[in-house]
């Protein structure tokens, strides 16, 4: 199995997620928190350093020496918790109280002293809380981050490990079926597309069942068409050899018959497969339908008087837009299956109507379609009567009809079936004259 579980991919993202906001969030509110501070110390320290300035300058316009101006700044680094200096005006250090706060963020405040007091500058380093709020509040950030992040990461994981428990069943009943347990089928969640994505399943493992059941009764169908002419064949053949019977006309004529019956079955295997290449070989024109079936219809003229039935056409002439050729075969192939299935003193009917696509149906007066033969009228060997003692053919005619009406564009269906007889839908692309 490749790639990661879906479970595991989903808490990944979301924790990608997660950081990538605590992380935005954290910037924000960091130079949001900062530019408060900043504002607020500076108003603060402006006033201290404002008031430290007054004193200081009235002390040395008085002219203070040294040891009084040191316990001035004494005063004034500690009320403000720092270290206070006086420069003078090239820079030199006149007095100074306190040293360097190490292990603390500070920020200097300088302000100039007026000309009357020498001038200079007085310099007052405070310790400032910004850098210890920031630090204390990034630390409960990352560790509000990381909790945040571990618990997503375990609710993803169970909801995801939830959410694609759907999934694995119907990859475990797709893996079921691929073994060949077409028996298997899968059950969905709670959630409607699980639902969806399993009952689509079923239906295909439904259909696969079922294909495999014809394809069984198919192979067993086919054998007995093939074999049951070949054994016939072989028989005659070789009772003429060892002279049982006489090599005259009428046994060669049933030899001949067997090796037609056998032929038979192999030209419509041709048919089915020249049908299902349709789409590649067909070649589209104009086909006046009320025409054309009724060519169709004298050229089974001798079926019709085999089975004596008749055919009627009704109709306006109406143009369809399909290979003559393909259409031809298609409509003789529904006609002759509508024969067969007819009583003897029955009519077959015709009828071509046109709307937005051409429509022929097809209607016989037999016993109808069985409702659990009908899904499989147009599957390919498929015979409704299991005893071959009613009807003749391979059970292909109709299922090569439909591969070269759909091949052209047009589609068929059972429209209606009973005891009355059976109607099919033809339905063709239609050509408007100019």
């Amino acid at each position: 199995m490749h790639g990661r579980p879906l479970a595991v991919r989903l808490a990944a993202l979301l924790a990608v997620v997660v950081v990538v906001v605590l992380v935005v969030a954290g910037v924000v509110v960091n130079q949001a928190a900062s530019r408060s501070l900043d504002e607020t110390l500076t108003e603060h320290d402006r006033q201290r350093l404002g008031l430290a300035v007054t004193f200081v300058d009235e002390a040395l316009r008085r002219g203070i020496d040294k040891h009084g101006l040191a316990m001035l700044l004494q005063r004034v680094a500690a009320e403000s918790g720092g270290s206070a200096r006086v420069r003078a005006a090239d820079g030199a250090i006149i007095a100074q109280h306190g040293g360097p706060l190490r292990g603390r963020q500070t920020e200097t405040l300088t302000t100039g002293l007026s000309a009357a007091a020498g001038g200079g500058t007085l310099e007052i380093t405070v310790p400032t809380v910004r850098g210890g709020f920031l630090s204390a509040f990034n630390f409960a950030l990352v560790l509000t981050g990381l909790v945040t992040v571990g618990g997503l990461l375990i609710a993803a994981t169970v909801l995801a490990s939830r959410l694609t428990r759907p999934l694995r069943a119907v990859a475990h009943a797709a893996q079921r079926l691929g073994n060949g347990d077409l028996s298997t089928r899968a059950s969905g969640g709670p959630d409607a597309e699980s639902r969806e994505l399993a009952s689509a399943f079923n239906a295909m493992a439904t259909r696969l069942e079922q294909s495999e059941a014809l394809r069984r009764r198919a192979a067993s169908d086919l054998a007995h068409d093939l074999a049951t002419p070949a054994t016939v064949l072989e028989s005659q053949l070789q009772a003429m050899v060892d002279g049982i019977v006489p090599a005259d006309a009428s046994q060669l004529e049933k030899a001949r018959a067997a090796a037609a019956g056998l032929s038979g079955v192999i030209v419509q295997l041709g048919e089915l497969t020249h049908a299902e290449a349709a789409p590649l070989q067909r070649r589209i024109e104009r086909v006046p339908m009320l025409a054309l079936i009724r060519e169709i219809v004298d050229a089974l003229d001798g079926l019709l008087r085999e089975q004596q039935v008749t055919a009627s056409v009704t109709g306006t002439q109406v143009d369809a837009r399909a290979d003559r050729g393909q259409l031809t075969r298609a409509l003789r192939n529904v006609l002759t299956n509508a024969v067969q299935h007819s009583p003897a003193g029955s009519s077959v009917r015709i009828g071509l109507t046109a709307g937005a696509s051409v429509e022929v149906r097809i209607t016989d007066e037999g016993s109808g379609i069985a409702e659990e033969d009908e899904p499989y009228v147009f599957e390919r060997f498929y015979r409704a009567d299991r005893s071959r003692g009613r009807t003749a053919g391979s059970g292909i005619g109709l299922t090569v009809a439909r591969e070269l009406i759909v091949a052209n564009g047009g589609s068929i269906d059972v429209e209606a079936t009973g005891p009355g007889g059976s109607t099919f839908l033809i339905r063709l692309p239609r050509t408007d004259r100019a």
